[in-house]
């Protein structure tokens, strides 16, 4: 949301406010909040990386928000593909640069050859996430980016849920309360979109 106020020119209701941080809020409490053995705690660097991790989702929401403005002046409508081709590439050429420079590309072809039963799990890993991908380029490419924020974080709700109830993992007091406040915020959203239906149907 804060990129594309900034760089996309959005502007949106003090509702979609509280509903975005009523959501994203309650999955950084379930993070912080999920119980690990041996009492250890959270630690500062992996909070940092979360916390960067958000600012460069909100500048890249920002940036898309942006082309899909002036590529609708030309007459042009992106297409999920596209997106999902060149956002891609880049970031296979970033890790690339990244992992030369910190000398991990010999490292991890000793490990592949090492491991070579690795390889058919991560040819699952990449079919999944390029299927998983497909949607999320497609709700970018036909929706607005508070959107997508709104599904990627519900979705991380429920891989918190399922893996929960699923393989018995626990959670704490806070932990449950985040999940309460994430929801809420979800279930506010959809109230105010089928009212917002009701009202184009009426």
């Amino acid at each position: 949301m804060v990129g594309s106020l900034l760089l996309g020119g959005a502007k949106y209701e003090l509702r979609e406010y509280l509903q975005v941080a009523a959501i994203i809020g309650g999955t950084a409490i379930v993070s912080l909040g999920k119980k690990k053995g041996g009492g250890a705690e959270s630690s500062t660097l992996g909070v940092v990386y979360i916390i960067m991790s958000l600012v460069l989702d909100g500048v890249t929401a920002g940036f898309q928000k942006r082309l899909k403005t002036e590529t609708a002046k030309l007459g042009v409508k992106p297409k999920p593909y596209d997106f999902m081709f060149w956002t891609n590439l880049f970031m296979c050429l970033t890790a690339t640069v990244i992992a030369g420079g910190l000398g991990q590309i010999n490292s991890g072809v000793s490990f592949l050859v090492a491991n070579p039963d690795i390889m058919s799990k991560i040819v699952k890993f990449a079919v999944c996430s390029a299927v998983g991908q497909s949607f999320i380029f497609y709700t970018i490419a036909n929706f607005d980016p508070l959107i997508l924020s709104t599904v990627t974080t519900t979705r991380k709700i429920f891989s918190v849920l399922l893996s929960i109830f699923l393989k018995g993992h626990s959670l704490s007091v806070m932990g449950w309360s985040g999940i309460g406040l994430a929801v809420s915020g979800i279930l506010s959203e959809l109230q105010a979109k089928t009212r917002s239906k009701k009202k184009h149907t009426n």
